[in-house]
Formats: structure tokens, C-alpha cells, sequence
């Protein structure tokens, strides 16, 4: 990796938000860039890149542990999303039905949901979380009416790194015939995603959050049920998904899973154990810091931390950090970055108050943070709390 480059990405504590390319993704875009066929065409040309193709989707698959056929590739998650919502419900249109998902979903399934449900005439059921940011599989239980068609729970949350219990909502859910479908995005390749464990029958991903190319995901839609298309046309992707396939990007995606598959268990213990460090320490340079969400390494993605600092605006912080330091940290989720600043609806559904959520920032790490980026970002942080307690008037 260019020297220039690395140096960038050990300041980096944003990996929740996006990723930088993986340097073996990058070499294998940069070669398919000689892939230049239409997958569709019939000669030889055309084959190789057809040929291409059902390699990438079968590596794609292995990290779901799926069959090849049972995956859709689309431009992210957030297409995923809208299509598993309109592609499925789609046949319940102008007929009351029902959907229960969770009050701290991504806004494709929050607002695809409202939408859809007025739209097409059903009503949706947002279930609450706990303190920590988990959802009951109860109160989801307790939520099932006999018009329910459809539950939505995301597997791993964006801003708290919280784990929801999806096997034990999706067994009680199918046992009553209702379809269960998981966004995955923020867990896909952080922890495993075996689609037949986690017992759901459809689950979305996107592949520039473990080192892939931006613009390419997918969703795995189990083979016993079939979805109405979202893009109409041509009929690729086995007649659900018209558009001529992103060679380059769809090979990038196969070699990010291909690499994700092979360092996930080693990136499990290194960024427990960076999570770990950061934690002590900050608690040491700011004892009256508050972790919102769990430390249970069984119920939150190591690699996340959201912690509040009282006193200090999150934004603050953040600019800080970056100025005087280069360091990227988010002060939320990145889905709204280009609209007005609101309060994290995730936070506030964990009974937040407006000064604890305005203190709140979201450390994630991974692949290429080593343990003196971790260092460096604790004295940069030693530095900001300084200046900042210094700026505060004196009591």
C-alpha cells in the first residue's frame, strides 16, 4: 500500500461509515478492467465475463454459506433493501397486511416501510429496544398478528455495534410462516452471516464495508420464495435484476468476501482487544465517560464503540480531532450526511437526552488499524479533552 495512503488510513476510525479498498480488491478490479464483456453476449468475449461472473457469486456465496442461485447482486444495501420490502409485500397490495420491524432500522427499511405500507394499504409495527439497543424477541413475538407477512430486523446496528437476536426471532417468526428478512450490512464479514444458522429468509449486504468497491451489495433471498422485480428490462440477474452487470465491481466485491472469510476470526481478537485498550484508557482521561450500548463481546461488534463524553459536543470533538490531528471519528450515522444534522434516532430510542446524545461519538476500527494508531489516537485524544476542558467556563 503507497506510504502516502497508509498514512491516511492509521487515522482512520470511521469504518463503520465505509471502508478503504482492500490493495488485493484493488489488483483484481485493476485486472478485470481486461473483462470487459457483456455477460450476455454469446461469443467468446462475452463468455469470459459470464464465465467471471458465476466465479464471483459462488465466492460471494461461500460467505453466506448460500447457494449461488439464491443470490441477487444490486448496487448496495440500501437497493436491498427497497427490494425485499416492494418485492415481496408486492402481492399483498390494495389488501391489509402487516409488518413489524424495529425503531432503530436503517432509513431504507424505515422509510421504505412507510412508505410502502401507505402505499399499498398495510400497517407496520415499530418495536422498541432496551437502554443498550437491543430488541426483544419477545415484544417482537407479542407484536405477530394473524395479517403479519413480514418482519425486518437489522443484524448488527450501525452506530452502537449492537447485535440483535435474530436466530431466536427468525425460528419463532418461520414457525408461523412468516417471511424474516435481516440487513445485514453492518455485520457482513465482521461476524459470520451463515444464512441457514441465522434461519431468515432473506438478508442484505454491501460490500464497501469490508473493503470492497462502493456501489455493489446484494440480498440473498432463500430459494423457496421468489420476489417480484425491482428493475424491470433485460432479465439479468435470473430475471429479477434487469441491467448489464458491474464486471469489475461485482469480481472486486468476490475477492473483498474472499479476503473477509480469511481474516475474520483474526480481526475478531485484534479489535476486542484495541476495543478493550481504548476503553480503559478513555476512562481514565475522561472518568465520567458513558458507553452507550454493552462491552459484552457476544452481544456488540468489536469494532465499534459509541461513547459520550458529558460535557463535550460530539461535533466539537470531531473537528477537532481532525484538525489538529487528521483523525476521522463520526458523530452517527453517515446515511444522513447531507442533510440538515439531526439527533441520532438510535440514541434517543435508548432513552438518550438531547446533552448525552450531543456528546456522543462513534469510534469504529478495522482491517489496517494496528495497535500505535490505537496509541496515537489516544494521545490526540489526551490533547482534545485538554483544550476542551480548558475552554469550559469555570464553575
Amino acid at each position: 500500500m503507497n506510504v502516502r495512503v497508509q498514512a491516511v488510513i492509521s487515522r482512520y476510525f470511521d469504518y463503520n461509515s465505509t471502508t478503504p479498498l482492500h490493495p488485493l480488491v484493488q489488483e483484481v478490479m485493476t485486472k478485470a478492467l481486461e473483462t470487459y464483456g457483456n455477460p450476455s453476449s454469446i461469443h467468446s468475449v462475452g463468455r469470459n465475463a459470464k464465465v467471471a461472473l458465476h466465479s464471483a457469486r459462488e465466492q460471494i456465496a461461500a460467505l453466506l454459506k448460500c447457494e449461488p442461485s439464491e443470490l441477487y447482486m444490486t448496487s448496495g444495501g440500501s437497493e436491498s433493501n427497497n427490494w425485499v420490502i416492494k418485492g415481496y409485500l408486492s402481492r399483498w397490495a390494495g389488501t391489509r397486511f402487516h409488518v413489524i420491524s424495529s425503531v432503530i432500522e436503517h432509513p431504507s427499511i424505515r422509510e421504505t416501510l412507510r412508505y410502502w405500507c401507505r402505499f399499498a394499504g398495510g400497517d407496520v409495527t415499530f418495536v422498541p429496544v432496551d437502554e443498550q439497543g437491543t430488541i426483544s424477541p419477545e415484544i417482537v413475538l407479542n407484536a405477530i398478528r394473524p395479517d403479519t407477512k413480514l418482519i425486518s430486523i437489522m443484524l448488527a446496528n450501525n452506530e452502537t455495534g449492537m447485535i440483535q437476536p435474530i436466530r431466536e426471532i427468525a425460528a419463532a417468526a418461520r414457525s408461523k410462516g412468516i417471511f424474516v428478512h435481516t440487513d445485514a450490512v453492518q455485520a457482513f464479514g465482521k461476524i459470520p452471516t451463515h444464512v441457514e444458522e441465522l434461519g431468515v429468509d432473506a438478508l442484505s449486504f454491501s460490500i464497501h464495508k469490508l473493503y470492497g468497491p462502493k456501489g455493489v451489495g446484494g440480498l440473498y433471498v432463500n430459494k423457496a420464495h421468489l420476489l417480484e422485480p425491482l428493475i424491470h428490462g433485460g432479465g439479468q440477474e435470473q430475471g429479477l435484476r434487469s441491467g448489464t452487470e458491474n464486471v469489475i465491481a461485482l469480481l472486486g466485491a468476490a475477492e473483498a468476501c474472499r479476503v473477509a472469510r480469511t481474516e475474520m476470526e483474526h480481526l475478531y481478537g485484534r479489535m476486542t482487544a484495541y476495543k478493550r485498550l481504548l476503553v480503559n484508557q478513555l476512562s481514565i482521561l475522561a472518568p465520567n465517560l458513558r458507553v452507550n450500548g454493552t462491552l459484552d463481546p457476544a452481544r456488540t461488534l468489536a469494532n465499534t464503540l459509541n461513547i459520550a463524553i458529558p460535557g463535550i459536543r460530539g461535533e466539537a470533538l470531531a473537528a477537532y480531532l481532525d484538525q489538529i490531528s487528521g483523525i476521522a471519528i463520526s458523530v452517527g450515522s453517515a446515511c444522513s450526511s447531507n442533510h440538515e444534522k439531526k439527533l441520532s434516532y438510535v440514541l434517543q430510542e435508548m432513552g438518550l437526552d438531547e446533552k448525552e446524545i450531543r456528546s456522543s461519538v462513534r469510534i469504529s476500527m478495522g482491517l489496517f488499524t494496528e495497535e500505535s494508531d490505537i496509541q496515537y489516537f489516544l494521545q490526540s485524544m489526551e490533547r482534545s479533552l485538554a483544550h476542551f476542558l480548558h475552554c469550559m467556563p469555570s464553575q
